[in-house]
């Protein structure tokens, strides 16, 4: 049973965000992640500081809401709780990190639809 659910998580593809969901992400762990490095004396002591554990907890359940849950935001709220460890802006590179959809270059007009098959 384990190993098939292991083989599961492998074989499924990570459905990817739009890239404003992304970037509405990023902000919000960009603002965590800046703050953990500006208040650097209350957050230093990872899970025993609560509010490193309030701050983290907040950015997590915010993060979760935009894009939904991905199995990489739950290792970063593990890393985040790690004393010493959240001053890597950890936040911000596992949103980085989720794939978006890609989206047509500006100045493109969106390609033709292509016409249907002709029946002999």
């Amino acid at each position: 049973m384990k190993d098939a659910l292991a083989r599961a998580a492998r074989s499924a593809p990570l459905a990817a965000i739009s890239r404003r969901r992304k970037m509405i992400a990023v902000s919000v762990a960009g603002v965590s992640d800046l703050a953990q490095m500006v208040f650097f004396p209350v957050f230093v002591e990872g899970a025993a500081s609560p509010f490193e554990i309030a701050l983290d907890v907040a950015t997590a359940v915010a993060i979760l809401l935009i894009v939904g849950f991905k199995w990489r935001l739950a290792m970063a709220l593990a890393l985040e709780l790690i004393p010493g460890v959240d001053l890597f802006p950890s936040w911000t590179a596992v949103v980085l990190s989720l794939p978006s959809e890609a989206s047509p270059p500006p100045g493109l007009p969106p390609s033709p639809p292509t016409p249907p098959p002709i029946a002999p």
